[in-house]
């Protein structure tokens, strides 16, 4: 059986990176509007404000997909550490002795001598 591994750090780094992007599309427009009375000309400023808001849909479902995929990137991390806890677990017998339900290997009689 072929072992598969995961850099489970990484792909929770991945999903918090991704909330950051997405905090920081969503914090947007408001930064557009800083950037359009600084620039010092109204004219320029008009255009900072219509670039911006054109981009407002866009930005919208970017932002919806970015949170998307920092949920699932979360998601996945934490499935695959809760298998490979579940698989590392115990399993307890439930069934007698050396049947295929049993973790314990039957006792062979041709092993013991014969009194």
């Amino acid at each position: 059986m072929a072992d598969l591994r995961m850099d489970l750090d990484a792909v929770r780094a991945l999903g918090d990176s991704l909330g950051v992007v997405a905090g920081e599309f969503e914090d947007a427009g408001a930064r557009s509007d800083r950037i359009a009375d600084s620039v010092g000309h109204d004219r320029l400023a008009g255009v900072v404000r219509d670039v911006a808001s054109s981009w407002d849909d866009t930005r919208a479902k970017m932002t919806t997909n970015l949170r998307l995929l920092a949920d699932s990137a979360t998601q996945v991390a934490q499935a695959f550490t809760d298998v490979d806890a579940d698989l590392a677990a115990p399993t307890p017998a439930t069934g007698p002795p050396g049947t295929r339900w049993s973790t314990t290997p039957a006792t062979s009689n041709a092993s013991r001598p014969t009194p």
